[in-house]
């Protein structure tokens, strides 16, 4: 019989694990402290995976009624439409909330185990231990990542996706199901900003400038999907020096604007399935699994983490903005290299 996996975390990268690792027949166990699902801070679109990936982790016929985003508009601050551009694929786009949920259900379907709001009390370094949590927290992180579902302005609803950039901050809008749109926004910290957890983005979005979606002014917003994280960090992944298998966010965090996080997650459960097959048959020593699978991460996201980490930097400064936007109006901007070397 074959060894079992404990899964801790259930973000996309762990339940997508489950679901290939048991289809497989290996016995699967997975724990997510918090409820599941629940609206999590993220852009909700799905950029850069490919279906090969998703038939391999058995989960792509829950995607097959997604949104299919393939156009993107940059917009200033004040609404002015700055770029419009082609997606070289189409993005993906639905709710955390629906898709952790659909994936959960197929890895119970599956005869693994989906322990909800409860929390691992073992040890992380125990073979056979995944860590799939999330992100890193970075004490002194000057970020905060906000998030609701809202009914979008008409005005803007050109493109599939729209990125707003504002003075320390961005935010973007993408469909999702239900008639909803996600807004989702990255900011510098601003501790006058206060609001209730629905509120909160548009006043940040006011705070820096982008007057277009600023306080009010959705028509509608859901209730209760309002939620915002802190402690983010977006400092390249350094290997692992403590033998922990870490996939997804917790391996590392890619900045938001790429939409390539969730791909990203998938990717990394990807990677693992076969190599935990081998230790799942007894055929392989755990050390030499966590590093197999950790130089794969660092082949294949490496260079997407250093080509975002300084885009990040460019879309956060209004000086460099500037120099970004006047390079997409004269046609000057590479979209599609820097599509690639982020997403591929």
């Amino acid at each position: 019989m074959a060894r079992g996996i404990r899964i801790v975390g259930g973000g996309l990268a762990g339940l997508s694990l489950g679901v290939a690792l048991r289809s497989r027949g290996v016995p699967v166990e997975l724990w997510e402290a918090g409820a599941l699902p629940r609206h999590r801070v993220c852009g909700e679109f799905i950029s850069g995976v490919r279906p090969a990936t998703l038939e391999f982790l058995g989960i792509a016929d829950l995607l097959a009624d997604a949104h299919r985003h393939e156009t993107v508009v940059w917009y200033r601050g004040d609404g002015h439409r700055c770029y419009r551009a082609r997606l070289p694929r189409p993005a993906l786009g639905i709710s955390r909330h629906a898709l952790d949920e659909r994936i959960a259900r197929r890895l119970e379907d599956l005869g693994g185990g989906v322990r909800r709001e409860e929390r691992w009390r073992g040890s992380l370094d125990e073979p056979g231990s995944v860590l799939g949590t999330g992100r890193k927290a970075e004490r002194g992180s000057p970020w905060i990542g906000l998030k609701v579902h809202a009914e979008a302005p008409r005005e803007h609803r050109e493109g599939d996706l729209a990125l707003f950039l504002g003075e320390g901050g961005y935010l973007g809008m993408s469909a999702v199901e239900g008639g909803w749109w996600n807004a989702c926004g990255l900011f510098r910290k601003r501790p006058g900003v206060r609001a209730s957890k629905e509120a909160l983005l548009g006043r940040y979005a006011e705070a820096s400038g982008i007057e277009a979606l600023a306080g009010d002014r959705f028509p509608a917003v859901r209730a209760g999907s309002g939620v915002g994280v802190s402690a983010l960090s977006f400092a390249l992944p350094a290997p692992s020096r403590d033998g922990l298998l870490r996939l997804g966010d917790a391996w590392g965090l890619i900045p938001p604007f790429t939409g390539n996080g969730m791909s990203i997650a998938f990717e990394s459960a990807e990677i693992a399935v076969l190599p935990l097959l081998r230790w799942a048959a007894g055929e392989e020593e755990w050390a030499r699994v966590v590093t197999a699978i950790e130089e794969a991460h660092q082949r294949r996201f490496r260079r997407r983490f250093q080509v975002a980490r300084i885009l990040h930097g460019w879309l956060l400064s209004p000086r460099r903005q500037r120099w970004l936007l006047a390079g997409a109006r004269t046609g000057l901007l590479p979209f599609r290299r820097l599509f690639a070397w982020t997403h591929d």
